[in-house]
């Protein structure tokens, strides 16, 4: 009897250890604060500085979201998150009086990497050394077991 359980527990481990971690998830599999985080990180350096230093992410709220209509699961995080620029972002824009330069945003009140309804499309400026406050948010989508993040990568 005791060799069987050995044989069945070895049978199990060979089985499991050949499976995608993310495909024995049973439960708890929803993306983590963790994920939101590297999302947001992602977005910044590709929307602002790749040297951009994130110091604080804090998840405020997070709830599992019904897709109604698009017939898979969601999960949105909200947090708030401090952001340095060592070198600054699109110094191109630097402001010199007058109007923005074209594909610029004079907007230096606030600032977004993924609520679509409220992003500024053009690039906004940021003074080396400054700490930017984000009061954010970020959705994944479920696809074939796995989550997408608004960056694009699965998780």
């Amino acid at each position: 009897m005791k060799m069987f359980k050995i044989a069945a527990l070895a049978m199990f481990a060979a089985f499991a250890g050949a499976l995608p971690a993310k495909a024995f998830c049973l439960m708890n599999c929803e993306p983590k604060p963790e994920d939101a985080k590297k999302v947001f990180e992602n977005l910044i350096k590709e929307k602002f500085d790749k040297d951009a230093v994130i110091e604080k992410f804090d998840v405020t709220r997070f709830w599992p979201l019904d897709v109604e209509g698009a017939g898979h699961a969601g999960y949105e995080f909200y947090f708030t998150a401090s952001v340095k620029f060592p070198k600054g972002a699109n110094l191109q824009c630097k402001p010199e009086g007058g109007a923005p330069k074209a594909g610029c945003s004079d907007n230096t009140n606030y600032y977004s990497t993924t609520i679509q309804n409220q992003m500024i499309k053009d690039k906004q400026y940021i003074e080396p050394g400054k700490v930017i406050e984000f009061k954010d948010e970020t959705r994944f989508d479920q696809e074939g077991g796995k989550w997408k993040g608004q960056d694009g990568n699965m998780y």
